[in-house]
């Protein structure tokens, strides 16, 4: 493959090392230290990829761990992106904090440089392509998604898919479209699948209409019919699905296997608020306090201040006024120009006509995610091309002009607005009434240095320099000062005199309380976790442990945990802990931080550390196997008796009958998690606190593997016949992946062999 000279041109233009220096300097507190402390950070995202660095350290990726509930096929749960090669190298070489702040910095910095060579792309100007740059790669949508790690690593891939589909739409040669697969099929390891999905529908969208725009000669100097470029970009797309075949057909089983399926009621939750529409003129106004303060006002208005906020900046919604109205010669932008609107009109239609967004969440790809306000992402991403088009010294001066005052006349309705609204009780508590004269002279001062730089710029008094340093002054603090709270990252555990204590501990099964996935840190398994997919059955039976208190977990709760192995809790120094044995009472300041980030966890310090009592064994015998005809009536009888001496199936389980002569007395001598020994004087049924999941397989004394049986509400069960000391072996191979990953390399390889011996065709040098 041999990169043309245009493409390096672009790689190595001082507007686009400015725009990527400027995010790098912006970003650059996450290289020591300073990063978001949000709850989703320390609870969810890092505890799994401490896993993640585990495996690797050990030289295999966790296709199972027993540090999640009764057991997760973590592979499969897309937020580990086990996947993504760039995790192999970060979490393999550094701890779980520096890798992930590492991560962060690099995918922004990414998104700086891949939204410039869209732009360039498309024709916008080098200036005008900095300004893009900077004001996606620093909107709203990152400031308050920062702290989930799967956007942030997805995001350079959408305008770097854009790039490639624009390339092969408008040429057709083989190369750019292998280029997309690639691109799209790694970006789709990353989890998660929201953006993934808006990437697919904007390859769609705004390739075909390059295509279409752009008929005529293909390569070789061939009439090509559009079509055939938009049919094969959508080949494109399922060239990058089956990429990644290895991730989807995983988590697919996953989430077929834990019955995940979210309600229409609770998809439509987190709108963009239509009274904050002025926010994209005033942002400084609008920037919401994390919740605990005016959580009145955000939960009127169906979201919260992580969610509503939308934002480029001062300096690029003037220039993207004017870009709105450059004129014809601009083709390529004319799908930006209503993709944002169309957008904005989703992430805010709930507030408007809910009827109308439950009908649109009917259609295939556009009901599967929650969080309507995200569609701000793609509103933003339109004005940051549209703002890059505005700064072009090219825009006929009648053109530039009108677009000056058509931005002067919407600044002026949003400052309208937001002063009317400012007076409101409501939004005065929800955002700080203290703070409101500062916000409101902070977006002044914007608005005046912006419209005087711009029209400096275009008079020639100032280069196009002007704008672009006022844009990295206003977004690289708004990134700070905005919903999600920065500060000095956390080690865990070595910080947490808790997480330390619980590490030591003998003989830890499960662990209740207010630490979500923390516990995970210290090597141990959280009674319930925070995944981006609810883990298999029968784990939801364990969520009682994590989000009731003590002397609020009623006797049958109790009683499901003590089964399934919940040996201890950390608790809050309010909780009653009657019951249970207390074992430390320890004051945690790195504790105390991490929950503080999360207002919704009643817990607080000084910690309790506890026992509870009389716990199933994480491996024991059952005598006898019994049979209920139904759910309904497993659960009751499970619910009334602890029972261990039972097994207990379901009739379309088809229980097995114990060939005689059954077992009187029998123990397990050893089990260290994948080996056991049993000692027994007849046949029985070794029971496993485990999760019952397909590829589960067991073997008698190294004999051939059967499945494992599902037992007692849906552990793991394996019968032993006979008498003796046996040693029985389980082991996890996953469904499908041999055949998954077959595909997934076939793919890869056929993609790389096409970038490789593929010569990428001339990007026509624009301005």
């Amino acid at each position: 493959m041999t990169l043309d000279p245009a493409v390096l041109r672009t790689i190595g233009n001082p507007w686009m090392l400015a725009a990527v220096a400027a995010v790098g300097l912006v970003m650059a507190p996450v290289l020591v230290g300073f990063a978001p402390l949000s709850g989703d950070p320390e609870l969810m995202y890092q505890p799994i990829k401490s896993e993640l660095g585990r495996a690797l350290a050990a030289g295999r990726l966790p296709f199972w761990s027993d540090r999640f509930g009764l057991g997760v096929p973590l592979v499969a749960e897309s937020h580990v992106a086990a996947f993504y090669p760039p995790n192999w190298v970060l979490y393999r070489l550094w701890p779980v904090g520096t890798a992930y702040r590492l991560a962060l910095w690099l995918h922004m910095v990414t998104l700086a440089a891949a939204s410039y060579a869209y732009a360039r792309v498309l024709g916008i100007g080098r200036p005008g392509s900095a300004v893009t740059a900077l004001s996606f790669t620093l909107c709203g949508f990152q400031a308050i998604h920062d702290v989930h790690e799967p956007f942030v690593c997805q995001l350079p891939y959408l305008p770097l898919c854009l790039l490639l589909a624009d390339r092969y739409a408008t040429t057709g040669h083989g190369s750019w479209l292998a280029g997309l697969a690639l691109a799209w099929g790694t970006q789709i390891t990353l989890g998660h699948f929201q953006i993934q999905m808006w990437t697919a529908g904007l390859v769609l969208l705004a390739g075909g209409w390059r295509a279409i725009a752009g008929a005529g000669a293909g390569a070789g100097g061939s009439r090509t019919r559009p079509w055939w470029r938009i049919i094969g970009l959508a080949a494109g797309l399922g060239w990058g699905a089956a990429v990644a075949w290895v991730q989807l057909r995983l988590t697919w089983e996953l989430t077929g296997v834990a019955g995940f399926i979210r309600p229409a009621q609770y998809l439509a939750i987190y709108s963009f608020p239509l009274a904050h529409w002025a926010q994209f003129g005033l942002p400084e106004v609008f920037l919401g306090r994390p919740l605990g303060a005016g959580d009145a006002y955000w939960g009127q208005l169906g979201t919260t201040p992580g969610e509503a906020c939308a934002y480029v900046g001062v300096v690029p919604v003037i220039l993207a006024a004017v870009g709105f109205v450059a004129g014809p010669r601009d083709r390529a932008l004319s799908p930006w120009r209503l993709i944002g609107p169309l957008c904005l009109a989703l992430a805010t239609m709930p507030g408007w006509w809910p009827d109308g967004y439950f009908a649109l969440m009917q259609l295939p790809g556009l009901g599967w995610f929650r969080a309507p306000a995200r569609y701000t992402l793609l509103t933003s991403f339109a004005l940051a091309l549209l703002a890059g088009r505005g700064l072009d010294h090219a825009l006929v001066p009648r053109r530039f002009w009108t677009g000056l005052g058509l931005a002067i006349v919407l600044g002026a309705a949003a400052w309208g607005w937001s002063i009317t609204w400012a007076r409101g009780a409501d939004f005065r508590a929800g955002l700080g009434a203290d703070t409101l004269p500062t916000r409101f002279a902070a977006a002044g001062l914007a608005w005046g240095l912006g419209l005087a730089a711009i029209a400096g710029w275009r008079r020639g008094w100032v280069g196009a320099w002007a704008p672009l340093l006022l844009t990295a002054i206003e977004l690289g603090p708004l990134l700070f000062l905005g919903p999600i709270w920065w500060d000095w990252s956390i080690r865990l555990p070595d910080a947490s005199p808790v997480l330390r204590r619980l590490a030591a501990e003998p003989g830890v099964g499960l662990v209740g309380g207010w630490l979500n996935n923390l516990p995970v840190y210290a090597g141990r398994a959280t009674a319930y976790p925070t995944l981006g997919i609810v883990p298999p059955p029968p784990n939801y039976l364990l969520e009682p442990a994590v989000v009731h208190s003590l002397n609020q977990t009623s006797a049958v709760e109790k009683r499901w945990q003590r089964r399934f192995g919940v040996t201890h809790g950390v608790w809050g120094r309010d909780d009653d802990l009657r019951g249970v044995e207390l074992l430390a009472e320890i004051a945690d300041p790195a504790l105390d931080r991490v929950v503080a980030s999360v207002p919704a966890l009643p817990g607080r310090g000084p910690w309790k550390l506890v026992r509870n009592r009389d716990v199933f064994p994480p491996a024991w015998i059952a005598y006898r196997v019994r049979e209920a005809a139904d759910w309904p009536r497993l659960y009751t009888r499970l619910s009334r008796a602890d029972l261990p001496d039972d097994a207990w199936m379901l009739s379309e389980d088809h229980p097995p009958s114990l060939p005689e002569p059954t077992a009187r007395s029998a123990r397990v001598q050893g089990w260290d998690g994948r080996t056991a020994t049993v000692e027994h004087d007849g046949s029985c049924i070794l029971v496993l606190r485990r999760t019952h999941y397909p590829g589960w397989v067991s073997s008698l004394d190294g004999g051939p593997e059967q499945p494992v049986l599902k037992v007692n509400a849906g552990l793991q069960g394996v019968l032993i016949p006979g008498a003796g000391t046996s040693r029985i072996e389980v082991n996890y191979h996953p469904t499908g992946l041999r055949q998954a990953a077959t595909v997934s390399l076939g793919a890869l390889g056929a993609a790389v062999v096409v970038v490789v011996s593929g010569r990428w065709p001339v990007v026509r040098k624009r301005t």
